[in-house]
């Protein structure tokens, strides 16, 4: 082939291999929580059959896993950790680690909040 020029591949640096151990960390992590989910589907299935209990799980674990996919999974995070990236890097590890407190700190407490408001107003809805 004329005119081709063959060149290397780049050298993985280790930026790159930590990136991609995290990576495959999270998504087997995520692959085993998902297979653990549908058993634990499956056997509530399997024991309770289809009626009005299982509804009442099933319906009582939605806001829970809302909560967990906008946190856990969904935008907080994906807007978190870029943020606490460029704050470590301008302030430091100490600051740093006093504003992962303070966000933690505010999570808890509106997860108290919510958790509070659904025992309080759970005879109304149930």
């Amino acid at each position: 082939m004329a005119g081709f020029i063959a060149h290397p591949l780049p050298r993985r640096t280790t930026l790159s291999m930590n990136l991609l151990k995290s990576l495959a960390a999270v998504s087997s992590i995520t692959m085993v929580s998902r297979v653990l989910g549908f058993v634990r589907d499956t056997i509530i299935a399997r024991t309770f059959g289809a009626g009005m209990a299982t509804d009442a799980f099933f319906i009582a674990f939605k806001l829970p896993n809302l909560l967990r996919r906008i946190f856990a999974e969904g935008a907080f995070s994906q807007a978190f950790v870029p943020i606490l990236a460029e704050y470590k890097s301008q302030q430091g590890e100490e600051a740093t680690r006093t504003f992962v407190a303070y966000v933690t700190g505010l999570l808890t407490l509106a997860l108290a909040v919510v958790t509070l408001l659904g025992v309080i107003f759970a005879p109304w809805v149930i």
